[in-house]
């Protein structure tokens, strides 16, 4: 009988050799170091075409020039899941660098909570895929752990994995203008949940932290954040952020199309809503003034700094891939 020898690694059922775990880690690690190359690789790609662009521009980036015009947070009450609208959202051509969209089930403002919750905890646990629980989401967004509030979240979840944020760098004036690059990515990858445990599993798309991370958290402050009662008062929180100066005038329609409120309501809704969202931010000190005069112009000077607390931040600069 011929002599067998033992084989360097275990056979499967296949007769194929197993590869060793390390081996396989080795090889995963190199798949994704490549995949973070691409995705840098194009976000340089992105960064140097909008470099070319006015100053005003490149300042903004995607937030807020971009996502002031096609800001994916509307105003819906979050327990009327039932009949979720599909939309799409686009910025148009009027940017001299590009155009976005935003694609997929309609999200609101709960979802752009459960956002920074995810984020933050990404920052906490120092990885773009992490295991959290309900509980700490819940209690990160400043909402009591029931339930509803669970199922709330978990929904919220599955809406930003199906969002896709589609982007193309436009070149060229007129007849001659042409999109030279494009590109898709959705928010999230992957999300898993045990209902028992009530353990979360939650990967962040790369692309969406490359490309958009730090512009889009513009320094939010979790915590303040979560103290603010009136969603009008996060949006503009969030808007207000996202601007560089410390004194806006802007007309009152132009802030509700960049805050998302619905402007098919009447004038007087729009500014009773707008100005109790101001004065909350106001009562907290975020605000030293604001005034919405007869013409419909919008004045507010922020307390400098704005920026509050930097420990609280949901990210630490800079976000990009390395």
């Amino acid at each position: 009988m011929p002599e067998i020898k033992d084989s360097a690694l275990p056979f499967d059922h296949n007769g194929k050799s197993e590869k060793h775990p390390a081996a396989s880690r080795r090889e995963e690690n190199r798949a994704e170091g490549g995949e973070r190359q691409m995705i840098a690789k194009a976000s340089r790609a992105v960064k140097e075409h909008i470099s070319r662009q006015p100053h005003v521009q490149r300042l903004f980036s995607f937030m807020p020039t971009l996502m002031t015009r096609v800001s994916p947070f509307h105003f819906r009450n979050r327990n009327l899941y039932k009949d979720w609208p599909l939309v799409r959202l686009d910025s148009g051509e009027t940017n001299a660098w590009g155009q976005m969209s935003v694609v997929g089930e309609l999200l609101i403002i709960f979802d752009e909570t459960v956002l920074f919750c995810l984020l933050a905890l990404m920052k906490k646990y120092r990885s773009e895929a992490f295991e959290t629980d309900e509980a700490e989401i819940c209690a990160l967004a400043a909402v009591p752990d029931s339930q509803t509030n669970r199922n709330s979240i978990w929904r919220s979840i599955q809406r930003l994995s199906g969002t896709r944020i589609d982007l193309a760098l436009l070149t060229g004036k007129g007849k001659k203008r042409k999109a030279i690059r494009q590109m898709t990515g959705s928010i999230l990858t992957f999300c898993d949940r045990n209902t028992d445990s009530g353990r979360i599993r939650v990967a962040v798309n790369p692309y969406f932290l490359e490309m958009y991370g730090e512009s889009f958290v513009t320094n939010i402050d979790l915590h303040f954040r979560a103290a603010l009662e009136d969603d009008v008062a996060k949006a503009l929180y969030r808007f207000l952020q996202g601007q560089i100066e410390t004194t806006l005038s802007l007309a009152l329609m132009r802030l509700a199309r960049a805050i998302n409120l619905d402007r098919s309501n009447d004038a007087p809704s729009i500014r009773r809503k707008t100005r109790a969202g101001l004065k909350e931010l106001k009562s907290q000190n975020y605000l030293e003034a604001f005034n919405i005069t007869k013409g419909d112009r919008v004045e507010i000077i922020k307390c400098n700094p704005a920026e509050l607390n930097p420990a609280n931040f949901i990210l630490d600069r800079p976000t990009a891939i390395k």
